[in-house]
């Protein structure tokens, strides 16, 4: 009687929980007016092959990389590294790397995310005949860079509700000017224990404004808000919805399906409202603690992006 008492509490409080971070999304979710007014967009980027192919993994992620996109998954983990590489448009590299250690009742996690813009040709104006010219490409080159070093920590409240967090601290470099600023995530992962359906909603990169060191406005954070739910939908087959909502963008509803046989995965994703990148799909194989998986997302306009990342689990 005691037992089911307790269980009916962690239950209730599992889904108040996340009812509440999840108001906290809709709160915002039609709030567009900082298009193009947010500071470090490169903390939306997803890093990880298999979050990428999902379209997020706020209900599901686990594992060292968990740290990228919902530190609760860390909860439970063994120590454990994750890397990983994706080209991202117009010849921009984005590396991560990310390392689990089990501590204090917990998890912990140390992780970097690095952007490299590489060489860009500076434009100018010059004088000719009295008129003012355009250069374009005349003088000389600058480079830019983006970079988050962060500490997460995750922890299981119970054997089907865990809780974690991150923070930041993320430098952006253009040319001479750079910026600094600190950022804080905070996630839910709930295990109904039925048909493996499990519930998981994530806050991030919210904190305070940005100061530019130049002659500009303050700037906000690309705060972000994920919710995702998934549950098997045949043996070996789980499906689910992710909804995210950027501070600078429109609230996006993302379908999804992972399908797993033997030590291989396949991944698949649809993002209903985004018309330039609206499919992605990977896959991925899991051999004696080691799990290699890549991923491509289509884009209307550009190249697609490809993303190849490695996790080991000691």
């Amino acid at each position: 009687m005691i037992k089911t008492i307790n269980l009916n509490k962690t239950v209730k409080w599992a889904v108040a929980s996340l009812l509440v971070i999840s108001l906290q999304g809709i709160l915002f979710a039609d709030d567009n007016d900082k298009v193009g007014s947010v500071a470090f967009k490169f903390l939306n980027i997803q890093t990880d092959a298999r979050t990428a192919a999902l379209g997020g993994t706020a209900a599901q992620a686990s594992g060292a990389g968990a740290m990228f996109s919902n530190p609760a998954g860390l909860a439970g983990s063994s120590m454990g590294l994750s890397a990983g590489m994706s080209q991202w448009l117009v010849e921009t590299s984005i590396m991560s790397v990310g390392i689990a250690m089990p501590i204090a009742g917990g998890v912990i996690g140390l992780g970097v995310v690095s952007v490299d813009y590489g060489d860009m040709m500076r434009s100018g104006w010059g004088e000719e005949s009295g008129q003012f010219i355009f250069q374009p490409n005349q003088n000389g080159a600058f480079t830019a860079a983006d970079m988050s070093l962060q500490l997460s920590y995750g922890m299981n409240l119970t054997d089907k509700f865990s809780i974690g967090g991150s923070a930041k601290r993320i430098s952006q470099s253009i040319d001479d000017v750079d910026i600094n600023g600190t950022a804080f995530d905070i996630g839910m992962q709930f295990n109904t224990g039925y048909r493996g359906i499990q519930m998981g909603a994530v806050i991030s990169n919210f904190g305070p404004d940005v100061e530019s060191q130049a002659d500009f406005p303050s700037m906000s954070l690309p705060m972000t808000f994920s919710f995702g739910v998934i549950g098997e939908a045949m043996p070996g087959l789980n499906a689910g919805l992710n909804v995210l909502k950027q501070a600078d963008m429109a609230q996006q509803y993302i379908v999804n399906a992972e399908y797993n046989v033997s030590i291989a995965s396949l991944r698949f994703s649809y993002n209903i409202n985004d018309d330039q990148a609206p499919m992605s799909m990977g896959g991925g194989v899991n051999v004696a603690g080691a799990d290699i998986g890549v991923s491509m997302t289509s884009h209307d306009a550009l190249d697609s992006v490809m993303r190849i990342s490695v996790g080991y689990s000691f």
